[in-house]
């Protein structure tokens, strides 16, 4: 099967839902099928069009400008059609309007998208709500990353996922007992404010920060700051960690990192509360969350996205 994959940011673009798509990638050209990842230059220096590990890289770039820059891109896609008319499916990784008017250009052609999360505004804007729900309209079928969209956006769920992680990662590290990470954008969205005043009260600790945003200046008085870096080397050695989002707790799972977590408003705590682990991360029982993640696999990722497809 040929498959199109759009995304805003991919490789080497370091996010959660850059090593989402990657990952699942990988494990479907396992299965033989032939993906292609349509996706935005956000570096000059990348190439236009590039093989990584058999998967078709395509990169455009187009102006920052609001309402020019999705014009620009409905105009691109029309040039380069033939990347939709050559494939068996297309499924958009939020960006579903980048795809919108193609969906009656081409109407029998499969599309699906994933909800990978929210803007990072609450309350929500209508406008997210909207284009969410017109989304569910439009597309065959879709999968949610965590249950709290459906609450918060009014939108039936196909499939609901937490995301998967390579069992590889799991480390026999000896555990530095005074190190905490954070893995995630530096911004308050996150619950990151609330994770910085808990360090306040503990006083002196061994902090690294994996990632960056506005809050970086705020960050650097607790911890050494590293920018948007892969942050395995340092949960295998963690003994706390604090995620941002799904991906990176599911890492620190498989690294048997103890997690805290932190909230500052409803959604960010049913983001948290609706899930599969959060009673073992709230009672610290790192033990069933190690053997809850290890099932959470790429290949099994892989099925979830071909059943939806098969439907």
């Amino acid at each position: 099967m040929r498959i199109l994959f759009l995304t805003r940011l991919f490789w080497p673009h370091l996010g959660g839902v850059e090593k989402h798509v990657e990952g699942l990638s990988l494990s479907l050209r396992k299965k033989k099928h032939r993906v292609t990842i349509l996706t935005e230059k956000f570096d000059k220096n990348l190439k236009e069009t590039e093989f990584v590990n058999g998967v078709k890289i395509v990169r455009f770039s187009y102006p920052k400008i609001k309402y020019l820059g999705i014009l620009y891109i409905w105009f691109w896609f029309f040039k380069n059609r033939k990347l939709i008319e050559k494939s068996d499916i297309v499924h958009c990784h939020d960006v579903f309007i980048w795809y919108l008017p193609f969906r009656f250009l081409f109407p029998r052609k499969p599309v699906y998208i994933t909800f990978h999360g929210w803007e990072g505004v609450y309350p929500i804007p209508w406008k997210s709500i909207l284009l969410k729900r017109v989304a569910v309209i439009l597309s065959k079928g879709n999968i949610c990353v965590g249950k709290y969209l459906k609450k918060y956006f009014g939108i039936k769920s196909t499939s609901v996922t937490f995301g998967a992680v390579d069992t590889a990662l799991s480390s026999k590290a000896v555990k530095d007992k005074s190190l905490t990470v954070y893995v995630g954008r530096l911004e308050k969205d996150t619950g990151l404010m609330v994770f910085l005043k808990r360090l306040k009260k503990i006083g002196e600790a061994k902090v690294v920060f994996c990632g960056d945003g506005s809050l970086r200046k705020e960050c650097e008085n607790y911890g050494e700051v590293l920018g948007f870096v892969d942050p395995r080397p340092y949960l295998a050695k963690a003994s706390v960690c604090f995620p941002s989002g799904y991906l990176s707790a599911l890492e620190a799972m498989v690294n048997k990192c103890e997690i805290e977590l932190a909230w500052d408003n409803p959604l960010k705590k049913d983001y948290w509360t609706m899930t599969p682990f959060y009673e073992w991360i709230k009672n610290k029982d790192r033990s069933s969350a190690y053997n809850w993640v290890i099932g959470e696999t790429w290949e099994k990722l892989a099925d979830s996205y071909l059943k939806l497809w098969s439907r």
